[in-house]
């Protein structure tokens, strides 16, 4: 049986009454498990465990949650896999995401590096026009720590170079300062064990992407089972996609589509 930690990501020591609810739904369904709450050092964190008693804290250094840009590095960075490798997997619950009932040892037998809600491109307007996109979204997201700690120590690069030397080529020309550049994107900033966390880019499009481009064998689930795990965009194409049967969780349920979750939320007890 996979070992689990449910990993809760904060960095303000109040909280809104969106994210009370994800926190105290969090705590109820997914009790039996590890509950660690990610803050800064030094975050009065009173009004978390006043809603959520067993919670762990567990304070990092408030650099690494200082910033969206920093969060996204250092959920890439060897750090937190290091820090977590006595767990099989990592659940990253963010507090606008929301738990519908505890289905984690499941999603973990079932095989996955990485799984996160559906992307889409195209008129997210037109439901039935949006195509799938590769991905998954991060805000509630499950992923195996053996791979993300193996995949940092590598000397591969992360993207080929003829492809940074493309998107460079779009935003630059050529002085002597801005080729000194192009080296270091394409050379010791472009690989995964030398300074990842310095990768500038969104944190779930580099291991859902830029991982599984460059490593065929780290499993990022297909869209059939994403749509299963997680909800954020589309939710009513994806519903009905899924006969009608809720996700295991949710993700930017108050601020991508609240009409949607609010008769789900009252099921659950909560008043939205």
């Amino acid at each position: 049986m996979s070992r689990p930690v449910v990993a809760i990501f904060a960095h303000k020591s109040d909280l809104t009454r969106y994210e009370e609810i994800s926190l105290t739904q969090c705590g109820r369904v997914l009790e039996a498990h590890p509950l660690k709450l990610i803050c800064p050092q030094g975050m009065n964190v009173s009004a978390y465990l006043k809603l959520v008693p067993q919670l762990e804290i567990d304070p990092v250094p408030p650099a690494f949650l200082s910033s969206l840009s920093a969060y996204n590095k250092f959920k890439i960075s060897p750090w937190l896999y290091d820090h977590y490798q006595d767990y099989d997997f990592m659940l990253t619950y963010e507090l606008d995401a929301f738990v519908f009932r505890d289905e984690l040892q499941e999603w973990c037998d079932a095989g996955w590096d990485y799984i996160g809600a559906p992307w889409f491109k195209g008129d997210l307007q037109k439901p039935e026009a949006a195509t799938i996109r590769i991905g998954g979204n991060s805000g509630f997201s499950l992923r195996r720590i053996a791979p993300a700690r193996w995949l940092n120590r590598r000397w591969k690069l992360i993207r080929p170079v003829h492809h940074v030397y493309r998107d460079w080529m779009r935003n630059t020309r050529g002085s002597q300062r801005q080729y000194r550049e192009l080296i270091e994107l394409a050379g010791r900033k472009n690989i995964f064990h030398h300074r990842v966390s310095k990768v500038e880019i969104n944190e779930d499009l580099f291991w859902s992407r830029d991982v599984a481009r460059r490593f065929p064998e780290f499993r990022v689930a297909p869209y059939a089972q994403a749509r299963r795990f997680s909800f954020e965009a589309l939710p009513e194409r994806l519903l009905a996609e899924n006969a009608g049967h809720l996700p295991f969780g949710c993700h930017k349920w108050h601020t991508n589509s609240l009409d949607f979750w609010r008769p789900y939320l009252a099921e659950c007890g909560y008043d939205v």
